[in-house]
C-alpha cells in the first residue's frame, strides 16, 4: 500500500492549483495561493520539487519567467 504524503496546507494548495491547469506561471500560482510570505512559498515549492511532485521549467510564453508543472508522480499523489 502506498504511503500518503504529508504536505503542508500551502503545498496542497499549490498542487491543487496545478492540477487544474497542468502547468502555470509561478506568478499565477502565487496569485492563486496568496502566501503571506514569498520566501515561505519558495521553500514550499522547493520541497515539492525535491519530492518529485512538481518541476520548474522556463516559460515558453514569457521570456525570463518560470512555470511550475505537475509531474506524473504529482498527479498520482493527488488521486490518493
Amino acid at each position: 500500500m502506498p504511503r500518503r504524503l504529508k504536505l503542508s496546507p500551502m503545498q496542497r494548495d499549490i498542487m491543487v492549483s496545478l492540477r487544474e491547469a497542468g502547468g502555470e506561471a509561478v506568478e499565477n500560482v502565487v496569485a492563486t495561493v496568496k502566501p503571506s510570505d514569498r520566501a515561505e512559498f519558495d521553500r514550499e515549492v522547493d520541497g515539492l520539487i525535491k519530492l518529485g511532485l512538481i518541476r520548474k521549467e522556463r516559460s515558453t510564453i514569457w521570456e525570463g519567467s518560470w512555470e511550475l508543472v505537475l509531474t506524473a508522480a504529482g498527479t498520482e499523489a493527488l488521486r490518493k
